[in-house]
């Protein structure tokens, strides 16, 4: 059976995808613009950071929130001790600041060009479908 720690370290290593593909995202970004807003650094790096706490450290239960917080980031005090969600905040802002960056720079199409590179991160972190029972009527059965 899997422990907490080891599935948050899973997490973590998925998340670590989403992070170099948004990462690499900035990048592209920043060749075409002429400034991006320096929040979306200060999240990245506050994000690898946490990544690289969240594969290294012994025991991620024993985390602090002050020792999570003392990471640079957006999302500063926002999500305790879960490790986790504070990454999934920090790319979530990297994400949000982007697109609107793209759209109000690049316009539209380049935007959602971005945003489909963008999708490709989430890819790897996205749960198992679950199917609701008893399963939804549509309306279009045949009895």
């Amino acid at each position: 059976m899997e422990s907490d720690d080891q599935h948050k370290r899973g997490q973590c290593e998925q998340l670590e995808i989403a992070w170099k593909i948004l990462n690499e995202a900035t990048t592209d970004l920043a060749s075409r613009i002429a400034t991006l807003p320096p929040d979306i650094y200060v999240s990245l790096r506050g994000a690898k950071d946490l990544i690289d706490l969240c594969k290294s450290h012994p025991k991620l239960a024993e985390l602090a929130p002050s020792t999570i917080d003392s990471h640079e980031g957006y999302c500063v005090a926002c999500c305790g001790s879960d490790i986790v969600a504070r990454i999934k905040c920090e790319l979530r802002s990297v994400e949000d600041i982007l697109i609107l960056k793209a759209v109000n720079e690049l316009g539209s199409k380049d935007a959602m060009k971005l945003q489909g590179k963008i999708m490709k991160a989430w890819q790897w972190t996205k749960p198992l479908t679950v199917t609701p029972y008893p399963p939804q009527r549509t309306g279009q059965e045949t009895h």
